[in-house]
């Protein structure tokens, strides 16, 4: 049988699809305008296709990703100086500096527990979460595409992050891993 290896630029390609949810979450917490945060996901992906040689595979790809998309914000931000709706660029350098380096098995095991809390909420509150997260539609669009009002969006979203939160953290205490 023929073994076949991927180069180390098709792994970092592979490791970016397979993070790339998390990597445009992160962006859009810095710059959360969808069409502008979308381009700097792909400005990310062609410095992280460039750089592939760079990554070392036994450390964290979403850490080095996600300083890479940090730089990508600023270029951005430079670029949109006069829109009053990005971060100044001290306040995304100052939140940037906070995030820690996660320890991937910590974060596997957060991610397995929320997707074990996310089949515990209720059907509303699992639609509502799917449509914000998964889907990125706006309060205001999920109200509209479930009858609801604006505000009644807001508090279930809220609600819902809330229990998750909680879910989380019990489900880490039990299994003997700290947040």
């Amino acid at each position: 049988m023929t073994e076949i290896r991927l180069s180390q630029r098709d792994c970092v390609h592979s490791l970016f699809l397979q993070h790339s949810p998390e990597l445009r979450g992160f962006i859009l917490s810095l710059l959360p305008i969808h069409g502008r945060a979308d381009d700097v996901l792909q400005e990310t992906f062609l410095t992280v296709s460039r750089k592939a040689d760079d990554f070392v595979p036994s450390t964290n790809f979403v850490a080095w990703a996600c300083s890479i998309a940090k730089y990508k914000v600023l270029e951005d931000c430079k670029r949109y100086a006069n829109c009053v709706q990005t971060l100044a660029p001290e306040v995304i350098q100052a939140i940037c500096v906070v995030r820690p380096d996660t320890n991937p098995t910590i974060e596997e095991a957060r991610l397995d527990a929320l997707k074990g809390c996310v089949s515990k909420l209720s059907p509303q509150m699992m639609r509502a979460i799917e449509l914000r997260y998964s889907r990125a539609h706006k309060p205001s669009e999920i109200a509209e595409l479930l009858g609801w009002t604006t505000d009644s969006v807001y508090v279930v979203l809220s609600r819902a992050r809330n229990a998750l939160q909680k879910c989380i953290q019990v489900q880490m205490e039990t299994s003997g891993k700290y947040i």
